[in-house]
Parts: C-alpha cells; sequence; structure tokens
C-alpha cells in the first residue's frame, strides 16, 4: 500500500498551539468557525479550547492530510492568519 493510501486508511491525532499576535481569541474563533464545514472535510473530532486571549489549542483526528494542507495554504486562510498575526505550532 503506499504511503498516500495509507493516510486514508489511519486517521492521525494532532494538537496545535495557537498564538494570536494582532488580534483576540473572539477574532481567530470566528474566523475559524467561518470554515469549519470545509476543515470538517479533511478532520473529525475537532476540539478547540480557549488558553487565553491571545492563545489556544485545537486537537483533531486527520482524514485526509493532502486535503487540510491545500486548504490551509489557500489565499484566503493565509491572508487572515497574517492579519491576525497567528503562529501554530504542532505539539
Amino acid at each position: 500500500m503506499a504511503i498516500h493510501e495509507l493516510w486514508q486508511v489511519v486517521s492521525m491525532h494532532l494538537k496545535a498551539h495557537i498564538k494570536i499576535q494582532n488580534g483576540q481569541y473572539s477574532e481567530w474563533e470566528a474566523f475559524f468557525q467561518s470554515y469549519q464545514e470545509q476543515r470538517w472535510q479533511f478532520v473529525e473530532n475537532e476540539t478547540i479550547t480557549k488558553l487565553s486571549e491571545n492563545e489556544a489549542e485545537v486537537t483533531f483526528d486527520v482524514k485526509d492530510i493532502e486535503g487540510l494542507t491545500e486548504l490551509s495554504a489557500s489565499s484566503e486562510i493565509r491572508e487572515k492568519e497574517t492579519q491576525l498575526g497567528i503562529v501554530t505550532t504542532l505539539l
């Protein structure tokens, strides 16, 4: 079985730390929720935890890493992340 086929069989559990440098949690959350339906095509079991006004954690299981990577690289998402000063670190 090729590696890209394995991603379709095995989901990967990830945790991401989100730092919001140019905004507040509520602004980031509204933005993040704005593309929830698109994101849920590629992830499941998503949980968002507010750590502070400038930090959050998101845990999720990846169903389609290629699709999620493509979505995350879209110009609309990258522009808003830049505007909010988002720094994402996978834990």
